[in-house]
């Protein structure tokens, strides 16, 4: 899959035989996906155009800077769907300002795709006027309805929500594949190393929307492997207590030096709270119910 960043000033014209999907994406959750796979049932090469930041961030309507995918977290998940092209846009006081017809003539109509999707509730041009039946009086438009879970319409907004509450199982099950945030890694206090369980503290290079503390089963990608592991969200209320939140990753029958390494860490599923212990011992016997829970369930 190519990559095509672009602005108002240089959009690019040597894609016109195109399937072109419209949105944010967050997430590329199960309606994004049965978007995406109705375009790649056509004989077009299939491309999407989504904005490097969240609109809703920028107009306002948005204060938590958060999100549950960065560009690269999209690119990995389109190429993986046969997706060709991925047009990125800088979301910004510019393009805010763009009216909905301009941002057709400027930008959609020199793309010049054979068709576009979008969802129902899509919405483009200054003060989101732009509406899938505007779009339709210029180009053919193939809308998609919004997918439900358990009756209710979900969203990238709703699945932000379930795994700040540290519903992963209902996050993942809307977004169709694990929960997955990315970072590098830092040297800690070595609190791990003394109990007995090594841990990888994960400086994220995204801000990534943070599930609630407690203690959760995943999978780590390191050097092109997998380990199953498990995630730490907490402040450490045993050893003492920290000012905020870190995550701390143990890979399960892993013992490699990986400081300053980039890993990536999906979430499974929730095992318990944080708790605080009355001493070392009981938070050790913790923990290693924590991973023959975990080894028995991944």
């Amino acid at each position: 899959m190519k990559i095509i960043e672009f602005d108002l000033n240089n959009v690019p014209t040597e894609y016109p035989n195109t399937s072109l999907c419209l949105g944010f994406f967050d997430g590329v959750h199960l309606g994004h996906q049965a978007l995406i796979k109705n375009a790649l049932r056509t004989k077009n090469d299939v491309a999407v155009l989504t904005f490097s930041t969240p609109p809703a961030y920028v107009i306002g309507r948005k204060d938590d800077k958060r999100s549950l995918t960065s560009i690269d977290d999209k690119a990995d998940i389109l190429e993986g769907m046969g997706v060709k092209y991925l047009f990125v846009m800088p979301f910004d006081a510019n393009i805010m300002n763009v009216s909905r017809l301009d941002f057709i003539n400027k930008v959609l109509k020199v793309l010049n795709p054979k068709e576009i999707y979008c969802g129902e509730d899509y919405r483009f041009g200054k003060e989101a006027l732009g509406t899938p039946k505007f779009l339709s009086h210029y180009f053919k438009v193939n809308v998609s309805e919004l997918k439900k879970y358990k009756e209710n319409k979900f969203s990238s907004k709703s699945i932000r929500k379930m795994i700040y509450d540290g519903d992963i199982k209902s996050a993942n099950a809307c977004l169709g594949h694990p929960y997955r945030i990315g970072g590098f890694v830092t040297s800690g206090n070595h609190n791990g190393t003394t109990l007995g369980f090594p841990t990888a503290n994960l400086d994220l290079d995204f801000a990534y929307v943070i599930p609630s503390n407690g203690v959760y089963m995943g999978y780590g990608y390191i050097h092109e492997n997998k380990y199953k592991c498990l995630i730490s969200v907490g402040t450490h209320p045993t050893l003492g207590e920290l000012d905020a939140p870190i995550i701390e990753v143990y890979l399960i029958d892993f013992n490699e030096q990986i400081y300053g390494d980039l890993l990536f860490v999906e979430f499974i599923g929730r095992i318990r709270d944080m708790l605080r212990f009355e001493d070392k011992k009981d938070l050790v016997e913790q923990i290693k119910k924590d991973e023959a829970y975990a080894l028995k369930q991944l």
